[in-house]
């Protein structure tokens, strides 16, 4: 499966020789390639997805590493998926019901 990335998503050119940092501005075309704009770069580029690394959000690392401390250390990969899905949904629900009850008050 191949990774769909989103406006935003931090990404490393795969080279070896020189790994280029960007940000992606658009997403995937129906050729598969994606507007990125290069920090070395003045201009946005079309680059193929296959040659993009995706490279995750520092808080985003902190997050999942604070919610897998509960968690046992021997959990297979799709345990560790389900719990840091689950655990962000609830998240994300109680920042919603935060926000709507903020909002009636």
């Amino acid at each position: 499966m191949i990774r769909q990335f989103k406006f935003g998503d931090c990404v490393r050119f795969k080279d070896e020789e020189n790994p280029v940092f960007g940000v992606v501005l658009e997403e995937a075309n129906i050729y598969d390639q994606v507007t990125v704009q290069f920090i070395c770069d003045e201009e946005a580029a079309f680059v193929y997805a296959n040659d993009l690394e995706f490279i995750p959000n520092p808080d985003t690392a902190r997050l999942d590493w604070m919610i897998l401390r509960d968690y046992p250390d021997d959990m297979s990969t799709e345990d560790r998926v389900f719990a840091l899905q689950a655990e962000r949904d609830n998240i994300d629900t109680f920042l919603r019901l935060d926000a709507e009850q903020g909002a009636a008050a």
